[in-house]
């Protein structure tokens, strides 16, 4: 009876404590399966918060990524190359790192692109 109490504990609290963010657009995920980031190399929706942390440089270019959601969770990403997607909004505020952006040929406007311009202009 202590054994599966433990195992259902354990269990437990490794779901609690898996942090995943939602990624809907299929194509940016099977990006990320193919650089090897998303771990469970699976197309699912989601990634493994830890498999993202320490991605410092991603390269998207002519994925037909139409949406960049969960892009906000790489805290560490230095190095962005979105070309030649269908994006039209890309909100990169959370991108304290990012100081090389390539978005062009997307939907994007100046109206829907954000980010953190600290880093930019070398604050």
């Amino acid at each position: 009876m202590k054994s599966l109490i433990f195992i259902a504990f354990t269990m437990l609290s490794s779901i609690c404590f898996s942090q995943t963010i939602d990624i809907p657009d299929r194509n940016f995920e099977r990006a990320l399966i193919q650089e090897g980031i998303d771990t469970d190399k699976t197309l699912n929706g989601q990634v493994l918060v830890q498999d993202v942390q320490s991605v410092s440089f991603l390269d998207l270019y002519n994925k037909k990524i139409k949406c960049l959601k969960g892009i906000e969770a790489f805290t560490s990403l230095t190095y962005l190359d979105c070309r030649n997607n269908y994006i039209s909004d890309l909100d990169l505020t959370k991108n304290i790192s990012l100081h090389t952006l390539y978005a062009d040929v997307n939907d994007v406007s100046k109206n829907n692109l954000e980010i953190n311009s600290a880093n930019w202009f070398g604050n």
